[in-house]
């Protein structure tokens, strides 16, 4: 024995190796439960262990169970296993391959948990929902391939982790890791990436060389996610076709309506989908491009005879599921017509749209799933875009698993979750970008672990997460002032932003702010109602709260203020717990640092929100009392919050490339996307103007209004227009004066016009009509000019601005939309032509040597009892 002992020390090895794991497959093992073997050789190839174990693995029914004296599973088990020890043995017992598989992961995780076999094993476990798994965008953050939304080619340049196994090894052992059994890939147009498509030659975007290397790509792609138990599915936009085949047969990239050569050439591009990839599924979007109403006969007469065309090719009777997204269409039309024909129809709708406001849903967002349950085979929840979270860390995960219990209660079976940066995966925002699997893990693993079962105790939840920031971190102090960090600033967004927000869509950045028009005149830009009535709890927005404030009426439910207050100090506590944390990280401490550099950002934001959200408020009830009162106590609540931006600004400039993954113009809020609006830097001028303009329109409304304004406008006489000639075809002569409409002969109705213009010979343009308009003056003069609201804007553009100043504001109010200002221009006697970029009406010219005097007109509303439009104090 000394001996031997002297020769293990020799070899470096130690005496509890002599002990060995043999690990047994069954002679027909899947590659799933092959996978599951690897896993297991690798975690226990370093434990200790007392004797020789045996580890079989195996479905239930499997020759090789035969003698496990084991319980049975309930009819219809899926992904289910039971784990078991009897002496030296360890049983792994699957309902299905998949079930071997999450046996073998689960076996793994107490192996890496106490290091150690287990000396006693008696578990039986099955996943809570059927369907869980994460997306990937196949697209970019801007529209690169000619012009067409969501249409992106696969190749190197556009997508080159699409070409990296190892980042798609590591990526898919992941999912497996999490128990995720689904992948979504989306893009507008796949099929000329990833099919050669022979019937239509002309289709053909990509070289061939590059297309055989898109087809091998995909095919190890889906068997390795096959492998790990993980169901790749390919999104599509309808209709989008090929660009070249469009080309070739004088069509448009997308078209509204189908086609019969649209329909075949579809139709012919699903059926060779299902044979080249028989496993892989599909996802659909019928809507974006495609009329709402088109969608049941797109689905009837393209998608499903495509499905079953391709199905008839590899002689398979068994029907697939298929997805179908429920946005952009009339779903309820849509399966009422597909369901006849086609039994296994799974569907999907946003939770929370596209962003995450609360861990529950109510009246008609619960509705719709409620349909979508009845009528479909399973129900999937998309967590998608998280256009309220980016660019920051966020990973509450409590708040995920209340999430999927109330999945549970619903009837919701299935859950696809976006990664928080999508349109530049994998890459996150921060400068230098990191990996999202490195910087996101707890976003996925918390999705990944409540999918599977959102039934645990929540005292051992959080032990559990602090021992998983504890590894990356050092220590279990670290690890539980980080996890305390990220649960107090991970509610502050998603509460906030049903109480103030315009939408949950991606129109919006709210890590950008809001301007003061936003806050207070919020159906000017189009709100989504859906962000409160279905997914926020019941609560009051601020127009809300102001009413109820000035009629001295009790509130009810989550009120603004009060949510904008909890948010601010709740960041402010997440930035005490991360800096706590300093002492205690051994490990990753330039990781570290971003952390408590995102806590910090995400205060600055919340007091920026909280200082302009009371601003706001004053601003409004001075609307119903005009008490200037109000105006002065917003001013410095208006100051203050552009300092806090200022802060935001600089902890930002140089740790986030961008705010907002999105870059194109279908951004709108704060301010319209594009390469100039991406970052915290682009906006802190905006603010400041804002705050600027107030100052100025505060000292107007200090020096030329008082309580009898509206007197004052009785005693004022217009001033001397200067005639002018119109020929025919550039626009139509009116007399400017109450209930005349300002845009062709039915549209922006003026309920009141200021006294110095009533009676204005002027020019008005039809609808569709934004100039040129031509005209010749009788002398020189100021051409008078009132803009319509669009983009923000309540005057000329800035390409426009230069000649242009504003004479008299809120000049006229209009049966809807925002009143209008009044700006003048010097132009010369003889021929004259305005060419405006942005929609407006001549309203008439004055002499150029005509004194004005600017000064606001009307202060209180139009209708009496409501509150007026107070966008012009700020614009």
């Amino acid at each position: 024995m000394k001996f031997l002992l002297t020769l293990l020390a020799a070899l470096c090895l130690t005496p509890h190796l002599l002990a060995s794991v043999r690990i047994l497959t069954a002679k027909n093992a899947t590659p799933r439960e092959l996978y599951a073997a690897e896993q297991l050789r690798e975690a226990t190839h370093d434990l200790t262990t007392p004797g020789n174990i045996t580890i079989l693995l195996a479905t239930r029914d499997n020759p090789l169970l035969a003698h496990a004296q084991l319980a049975q599973f309930w009819p219809g088990a899926t992904e289910s296993f039971i784990l078991h020890r009897t002496g030296n043995r360890i049983y792994i017992a699957g309902s299905d391959a998949s079930g071997v598989l999450y046996g073998a992961l689960s076996l793994c995780d107490l192996l890496h948990a106490q290091h150690a076999i287990p000396s006693t094993l008696d578990i039986e476990d099955h996943p809570a929902l059927k369907l869980r798994g994460t997306a990937i965008g196949m697209q970019k953050p801007e529209i690169i391939y000619e012009g067409a939304e969501y249409d992106y080619r696969y190749t190197p340049q556009n997508f080159p982790f699409f070409y990296d196994k190892a980042f798609w090894t590591r990526y898919l052992d992941m999912l497996a890791r999490n128990r995720y059994n689904t992948l979504y890939l989306w893009n507008g147009h796949p099929f000329t990436s990833l099919l050669r498509l022979p019937k239509y030659p002309e289709a053909q975007e990509l070289p061939t060389a590059q297309l055989e290397q898109n087809i091998a790509m995909f095919h190890w792609i889906t068997h390795e996610a096959d492998r790990r138990g993980i169901w790749v599915l390919q999104g599509f936009y309808n209709i989008h076709l090929s660009h070249t085949f469009a080309r070739a047969h004088n069509l448009p990239y997308h078209l509204t309506t189908p086609t019969p050569l649209a329909t075949a050439y579809t139709r012919y591009a699903i059926s060779e989908f299902i044979r080249e990839y028989p496993h892989v599924g599909l996802m659909m979007t019928l809507g974006e491009a495609l009329s709402p109403h088109q969608g049941a006969n797109w689905l009837t007469n393209a998608i499903i005879p495509g499905v079953k065309d391709g199905l008839k090719e590899i002689g398979s009777t068994t029907q697939p599921p298929i997805v179908i997204r429920a946005h952009a269409t009339d779903i309820t039309a849509d399966l009422k017509a597909a369901n006849p024909l086609y039994t296994n129809i799974d569907t999907m709708w946003k939770w929370n749209g596209e962003s995450l406001t609360w861990t529950n849903i109510r009246g008609p967002v619960l509705d719709r799933f409620k349909e979508l349950i009845a009528n479909s085979h399973i129900t999937i929840a998309n967590i998608h875009l998280l256009s309220n979270l980016e660019p920051f860390r966020w990973g509450d995960p409590d708040f995920i698993r209340q999430t999927v219990l109330n999945f549970q209660k619903i009837g919701i079976q299935g859950v696809h979750v976006y990664p928080l940066r999508y349109w530049d995966w994998p890459n996150t925002a921060d400068n230098p970008p990191l990996n999202q699997l490195d910087r996101d893990w707890i976003w996925f693993d918390a999705w990944g672990r409540y999918a599977w079962n959102p039934n645990r105790d929540p005292q051992k939840e959080h032990a559990y997460w602090v021992s998983r920031f504890a590894q990356r971190f050092g220590t279990s102090q670290a690890g539980e002032h980080l996890l305390n960090a990220y649960q107090l600033s991970g509610v502050c967004a998603p509460e906030l932003l049903a109480r103030i927000g315009i939408t949950e869509g991606n129109r919006e950045v709210f890590s950008l702010g809001l301007t003061m028009p936003q806050l207070i005149d919020a159906k000017r830009f189009g709100p989504a109602q859906t962000l409160w009535t279905g997914d926020a709890p019941p609560g009051e927005r601020l127009d809300d709260y102001v009413e109820e404030e000035a009629h001295h009426e009790p509130h009810h439910g989550l009120t603004p203020i009060a949510v904008a207050d909890s948010a601010a100090q709740s960041s402010a506590q997440a930035v005490t717990e991360a800096e706590a944390a300093a002492p205690f990280v051994t490990k990753d401490k330039a990781e570290y640092g971003r952390i408590v550099n995102d806590m910090r950002s995400i205060h600055q934001l919340m007091l920026f929100y909280q200082a302009k959200t009371q601003a706001a408020a004053l601003v409004m009830l001075y609307g119903y009392d005009h008490d200037a009162a109000h105006l002065h106590a917003a001013e410095p609540l208006l100051a203050q919050s552009v300092e806090d931006f200022r802060r935001l600004t600089a902890l930002t400039n140089t740790t986030y490339r961008d705010a907002a993954a999105m870059h194109t113009s279908q951004r709108r809020i704060p301010v319209t996307g594009g390469p100039h609006t991406e970052h915290w830097r682009d906006l802190l001028p905006v603010y400041q103007k804002e705050l600027a303009t107030f100052r100025t329109r505060l000292a107007l409304l200090n020096t030329t209004l008082d309580k009898t304004q509206p007197e004052s406008n009785a005693n004022i006489q217009p001033w001397p227009q200067v005639s002018f000639t119109l020929p025919p075809g550039t626009g139509e002569e009116f007399t400017l004066e109450s209930g005349i409409a300002l845009l062709g002969d039915k549209y922006a109705k003026a309920t009141r016009v200021a006294p110095e213009i009533t009676g204005f010979k002027g020019i008005r343009l039809d609808l569709k009509q934004h100039g040129p308009v031509r005209f010749t003056l009788a002398q020189p003069a100021q051409a008078l000019v009132g803009f319509f609201k669009i983009h923000g804007l309540t005057g000329p553009s800035n390409t426009d601005a230069e000649n242009w100043n504003p004479v008299l504001l809120n000049a006229i109010t209009l049966d809807r939309g925002a009143p209008l200002d009044v700006w003048a221009a010097p132009l010369a006697a003889g021929e004259n032509e305005l060419d405006l970029s942005q929609p407006y009406v001549v309203l008439g010219f004055i002499a150029q040597n005509q004194k004005t005097q600017q000064r606001v007109v009307f202060t209180t509303a139009a209708t009496p009892g409501q509150p007026p439009n107070l966008d012009w104090l700020f614009e």
